[in-house]
This record gives C-alpha cells, sequence and structure tokens, in this order.
C-alpha cells in the first residue's frame, strides 16, 4: 500500500487529470486512521503523542490535496 501512495505522491500528475488529488487524499486519511488507532493502543505516551501529532499531520495534507483538486476544477 505503501508503493501506491508514495507513486501518487512523486507523480500526481501521471495519475490522470480530475480526482488524483482526491484518490491521494482518500490515501492519506486512511493513514490519519491508522495512526490514530496506534496512538489508542501504544502503552507508550511519547508514541502515542507522536501518533496523534502525525495522524493531524497527515488530515492537514489531505485538507491541502482537497482544496487543490477544488480550485483545479474551476
Amino acid at each position: 500500500m505503501l508503493s501506491k501512495t508514495w507513486s501518487l505522491v512523486q507523480e500526481p500528475e501521471r495519475r490522470g487529470a480530475i480526482g488524483s488529488f482526491m484518490k491521494m487524499a482518500k490515501a492519506i486519511r486512511r493513514q490519519a486512521q491508522t495512526t490514530e488507532r496506534v496512538a489508542l493502543t501504544t502503552a507508550d505516551a511519547l508514541v502515542a503523542n507522536q501518533m496523534r501529532s502525525l495522524a493531524r499531520a497527515f488530515r492537514s495534507q489531505a485538507d491541502i490535496l482537497k482544496k487543490k483538486e477544488k480550485k483545479k476544477k474551476r
């Protein structure tokens, strides 16, 4: 899964015109959910905080991609 996501990050223009940013945003949001699950299940408070921070960063990036897609459609 990571390699597919990585290829989208590296070359979004090769993924087709409309929808590439949205697909990437969806993949990033899934990563945010995964990191939150890790944060909830880990016993180490430092790791949990880092995972929550990473989830916030993923969501911010997904929001940016969503805005780019909307701008692209105009």
